[in-house]
């Protein structure tokens, strides 16, 4: 008669579902970290880029409608009240192009929440272009050159007064047209966590003669 080695079944080890859980905390753990790093990258990314776009497109207006104090508000009908002008309101170019760059989606990107926006006037010093800080871009005094909105366009200067009306801006002349900055700041709120990153865009262009 043959004896037929029956196999033995092996215990855990004492401890041994206890080192898998660390095993898998520490996994684990790494795991939804690059996940987050991830996503977060990727709305990062896209929510920068629409903000740059927009910026790209408020440019533009500014330059080209230069000191209008009156723009065609026609052209931003049918939007939401408080972001775009209709053809019953006098607008001034920064208007317009706060009303362009919501249609071009500077509010349309998750996460990213627009703080405010400010064109300066520029002077250049050594070929360098620096923000005006005088009181010489219009008829208020002791305030620097800097208009300060909101993404829907109301103002945030102190007082509600804005220092460098499209008015008082210099679009020919002996010296030249003025020279000014679109800066527009915003937060990106990151995925899984309470924090969030906040950046700032900035593009220095030429008002353009008007015809």
């Amino acid at each position: 008669m043959r004896w037929i080695a029956q196999p033995q079944s092996r215990g855990k080890r004492p401890g041994q579902s206890g080192q898998g859980a660390v095993e898998f905390a520490l996994v684990g753990g790494l795991f939804f970290f690059l996940v987050f790093s991830i996503v977060n990258a990727g709305f990062f990314l896209y929510g920068r880029s629409a903000v740059e776009h927009a910026a790209d497109i408020g440019v533009a207006t500014i330059s080209e409608e230069g000191n209008c104090p009156v723009a065609n508000g026609g052209l931003c009908v049918g939007f939401p009240t408080g972001y775009c002008p209709n053809s019953t309101q006098t607008t001034t170019a920064d208007e317009v192009a706060i009303c362009r760059m919501y249609q071009a989606g500077i509010t349309s990107a998750p996460l990213v929440k627009v703080v405010q926006i400010v064109v300066w006037k520029e002077t250049e010093s050594n070929g360098t272009f620096i923000d005006d800080p005088t009181d010489n871009c219009g008829p208020f005094s002791n305030l620097a050159c800097e208009d300060i909105y909101n993404v829907a366009g109301a103002t945030l200067n102190s007082g509600g007064v804005l220092p460098w009306r499209a008015i008082d801006r210099t679009v020919d002349g002996i010296n030249g047209p003025d020279f000014a900055r679109l800066a527009i700041t915003f937060n990106f709120s990151l995925i899984g966590t309470t924090g969030s990153i906040q950046m700032t865009t900035s593009n220095v262009f030429r008002l353009e003669p008007q015809q």
